[in-house]
């Protein structure tokens, strides 16, 4: 640990180890482990940044890397393997960075000659794609996804990477989000963009039939369509909202510009600058009816917010009043631009990030007409600063309220939810902070109702996404269990599964296990019997 006016400590070699494959292997269990939590963790993030002279720029290049923590009669197994991805297989044949992604340039096959290599640039694009962010699972199958057309199929128990679905060639879609929907009937939803003159932002949905297929992604379809207002600018997503009878999607201020994008591909650059905010756009809110697939026709918009996770929304009644609200996690807005997730930032010793992070609530009135009262707020809720605010032209300007005050957290990130009240009213979501006020990082529950969190933090240890479990048979919304893999900033000290009690937010048990992992983005709880 170094101070130098402040207290700051360096993590960065425990967060970028290149991480350990390794078949599964017992870990240390520290404390008691619910007998009914039985059940694989998966997790999925980037592993290797570095191969022979080369280095990854960016923290969203590095190969995709699986690892998994099965719980079973109170024992622990671990074990992680690589997703083989045409990037990865690439790179490793060369041993060098030839395919790069987001922040890292790539090049042609060096084994080629002069003309053979500029060829190769203007009449094809790198494997880019690795699949480095989320895993989703449609029945018994399981995809490493992350925001792009490509997902790989892998084998849950093995960790194999097994077939590759690449949706452009499926339904011509270039990008679409790494956190899909599994609606209560068991209907998978996600939302991609198509680009073009015609560009349209696409909800797209697998049935429930297809979970039992060997390939359920091959199934497909686009559910519905909202046309882009500015094709050459669509807005860039990462999630969106499934509740009973809406999806709804944040149109926000950081936009892709597509030619500089599909340059960028077409010569073989890093394309993270083609994403960029237009200070000058306010957000918009598009919602969907599912069993329909028709745009509710109200314009809904609000203060340009950056936004990578929503939280949760459900539909409610106030006065008699129908409202969709939809709860956001939203970082500084230009925040992607201070060089974050640079790795030569990431290398060095972390400060603390001085902007906090907002979960704000908006209510969209869901029926506006001639008798809607204009330029009131429709939202009378004692303690809640929300407002909605219809005007002549139908249009409706929202503004939020605050759902959490946390001083001091960093970039609080990556909120989860019990799944099982997703579209739901609900009171509790738990968070993962980075760069809090020492430079580290913290885990935290957040009662919306009090709109206060409590926290676990523990010196040197940076945990990753939290995941909740809920206990059979429970009757409350916290009645479970949050599981978070946790490294260290020495990278000699074990790796860990934390398990924390979730109404207290105490630990009740850890499996340690001695391995290289770096931080991870996302994962799931497979439950088993």
């Amino acid at each position: 640990m170094e101070k130098t006016g402040e207290t700051r400590i360096d993590y960065s070699t425990g967060r970028l180890v290149t991480a350990d494959e390794k078949e599964p292997q017992e870990c240390h269990v520290k404390g008691c482990i619910p007998d009914w939590l039985n059940g694989d963790v998966l997790r999925n993030g980037p592993g290797e940044f570095e191969l022979g002279p080369d280095k990854f720029e960016h923290l969203f290049d590095g190969h995709a890397f699986i690892h998994k923590f099965v719980i079973k009669n109170g024992k622990v197994k671990y074990s992680g393997k690589f997703v083989r991805s045409e990037k990865f297989k690439t790179n490793r044949q060369y041993n060098r960075i030839l395919c790069g992604g987001l922040g890292t340039k790539s090049y042609p096959d060096p084994c080629k000659n002069i003309f053979s290599r500029f060829f190769t640039v203007l009449t094809t694009s790198p494997p880019l794609e690795n699949c480095n962010v989320n895993i989703a699972s449609l029945g018994n199958v399981h995809y490493a996804l992350t925001d792009g057309s490509i997902a790989y199929r892998f084998d849950p128990e093995t960790l194999d990477t097994k077939t590759t679905v690449n949706m452009i060639d499926v339904l011509n879609i270039p990008l679409s989000t790494a956190h899909p929907h599994v609606d209560t009937n068991g209907d998978y939803y996600n939302l991609a963009v198509t680009f073009g003159r015609n560009a349209n932002y696409n909800v797209v949905k697998v049935p429930a039939s297809s979970s039992s297929k060997k390939d359920p992604l091959q199934d497909i379809k686009i559910h519905s369509s909202i046309k882009v207002d500015n094709p050459l600018q669509p807005t860039y997503f990462h999630s969106f909202a499934l509740t009973e009878n809406f999806i709804a999607f944040h149109d926000q201020p950081y936009r892709i510009q597509v030619p500089k994008f599909l340059w960028k591909l077409a010569t073989w650059e890093p394309a993270v600058d083609s994403f960029r905010v237009d200070p000058s756009r306010k957000s918009l809110f598009h919602v969907i009816e599912k069993k329909s697939g028709a745009q509710i026709p109200i314009r809904y918009e609000t203060k340009g917010e950056f936004c990578f996770h929503f939280v949760n929304s459900f539909e409610t009644s106030v006065e008699g009043r129908n409202f969709l609200v939809i709860d956001l996690c939203c970082p500084a807005v230009g925040y992607l631009n201070e060089g974050i997730f640079i790795l030569k930032n990431l290398r060095k010793p972390m400060v603390p990030y001085k902007t906090p992070t907002k979960f704000n609530r908006y209510f969209l009135p869901l029926e506006v007409d001639e008798t809607t009262p204009k330029d009131v707020n429709l939202v009378n809720i004692e303690g809640c600063m929300a407002e909605a605010k219809v005007h002549d032209d139908g249009s409706v300007t929202l503004t939020g309220d605050v759902v959490l005050d946390m001083p001091n957290s960093g970039v609080l990130e990556l909120p989860r939810i019990n799944y099982n009240y997703n579209g739901k009213d609900y009171r509790y979501f738990y968070s993962v902070s980075f760069l809090d006020e020492d430079g580290g990082g913290q885990l935290v529950k957040a009662d919306i109702q009090t709109k206060s969190g409590i926290k676990w933090k523990e010196t040197g240890c940076i945990p990753s996404e939290p995941v909740f479990v809920e206990r059979p048979g429970a009757t409350e919304e916290d009645d479970g269990i949050v599981l978070s893999t946790v490294i260290n900033q020495d990278p000699d000290e074990p790796v860990f599964l934390l398990i924390l009690d979730a109404k207290t937010f105490t630990e009740i048990a850890r499996a340690e296990v001695k391995t290289k992992l770096p931080l991870s983005f996302h994962g799931i709880f497979d439950v088993k019997s």
